[in-house]
């Protein structure tokens, strides 16, 4: 999940990129309107939010566990 949220959050600011860039130069013209730059920031927003909530919540069990350790071996001194 984590690594499919990354993904797509990385397609989609690429996207936002090329066609933005397309803008200023005139190319890609049918596919490069406001709206559909907008979503693939929306898009990119989401997802990133997402990840960096699944990753936190990753990190706080990682941290919880350490501690339990930590106080198993402080226990047995």
């Amino acid at each position: 999940m984590k690594k499919t949220l990354k993904i797509v959050s990385t397609v989609s600011i690429v996207l936002f990129g090329i066609l933005w860039i397309s803008s200023k130069f005139d190319f890609l013209t049918d596919y490069n309107s406001i709206n559909f730059r907008n979503i693939l920031v929306l898009i990119y927003l989401f997802t990133s939010l997402k990840y960096f909530q699944i990753e936190v919540k990753d990190k706080n069990g990682e941290i919880q566990e350490l501690k339990l350790k930590l106080e198993k071996i402080k226990r047995e001194i």
